[in-house]
């Protein structure tokens, strides 16, 4: 109070007003205040998403990169996600390191086509509401009692009956403690870094191949010739290879391509590298 004309007095009467956007006159001066601090930038990238204002999400996302927040391996790991998807496609994911990424490589031009939408957003009714909206359903009400049964049975199957047929897939971060997946297992086929949701049964495994051995970028896994500021985070999240990695690894074997087979092999050996996951995936390729 001492000081009302400062970023940090602004910027701290935003932040205890909780996400409130009565208060977003005050991050709104904050900015005016000083553009160059960072601590505005995920909020504005929040909002943008919100309000579905995506130049300002755009701005702010690459203005994340530009100020050296957003963690290179990241990228690549969330430019993986994105490029073995279909035209158009819907993509879930759950949580920070699986949206922001995604979110400012759309800002860099690629797979802007894509709908990453964040589960945790749909919780906020006037955002579900746009969402379903731009999807072409406009006839679903669903109340905030309702939402949570919605969500965990109805809400995948419902987004894949979108008016366009835009197809659905859900990112491997978001499978280890989602419930929303659970009543449609059976219909969730692996392609790479993502289940595609899928009624009709199809060849996944020439997917998962296409994406893995022509589309993804995975020299950053044994070369990475930039500086990371999210090492721990990036291994963790790389683990999400090792399940399509050793199902190519079983095709190899089945098919007996003896050179893609020690490849997929030596990529297995580097993402479990030094994780709880290593011994596991030692002794299933010896």
């Amino acid at each position: 109070e001492k000081i009302p004309n400062s970023y940090t007095y602004n910027f701290c009467k935003w932040q205890l007003g909780g996400n409130n956007m009565a208060y977003y006159s005050f991050l709104e001066k904050a900015i005016a205040i000083d553009s160059n601090r960072i601590e505005h930038i995920d909020y504005m990238i929040n909002i943008g998403e919100l309000q579905r204002n995506l130049p300002q999400r755009d701005a702010y996302s690459l203005k994340k990169i530009q100020t050296r927040q957003m963690s290179a391996g990241m990228m690549y790991y969330n430019y993986n996600v994105l490029i073995g998807l279909e035209k158009n496609a819907i993509l879930l994911t759950c949580g920070d390191n699986d949206t922001y990424p995604a979110w400012a490589l759309q800002a860099k031009g690629i797979r802007k086509d894509v709908k990453v939408i964040n589960l945790y957003l749909l919780l906020i009714k006037e955002y579900r509401e746009k969402i379903f909206a731009e999807l072409g359903m406009k006839d679903l009400k669903v109340s905030d009692e309702q939402w949570a049964d919605f969500f965990k049975h109805k809400l995948v199957s419902q987004l894949q009956a979108n008016k366009q047929q835009f197809p659905v897939y859900i990112a491997l971060t978001c499978m280890g403690n989602q419930p929303f997946a659970e009543s449609v297992q059976q219909d969730l086929y692996l392609v790479g870094l993502t289940y595609l949701y899928k009624k009709e049964s199809f060849d996944n495994i020439a997917i998962l191949k296409k994406n893995m051995e022509q589309l993804f970028a995975l020299d950053y896994l044994d070369r990475q010739f930039y500086d990371e500021i999210s090492t721990s985070w990036v291994k963790e999240i790389n683990r999400n290879y090792i399940v399509p990695m050793i199902k190519l690894y079983q095709h190899y074997t089945d098919s007996g391509e003896g050179q893609k087979k020690a490849w997929i092999k030596e990529k297995l050996i580097l993402v479990s590298q030094g994780t709880e996951d290593e011994e596991t995936v030692l002794k299933y390729i010896n």
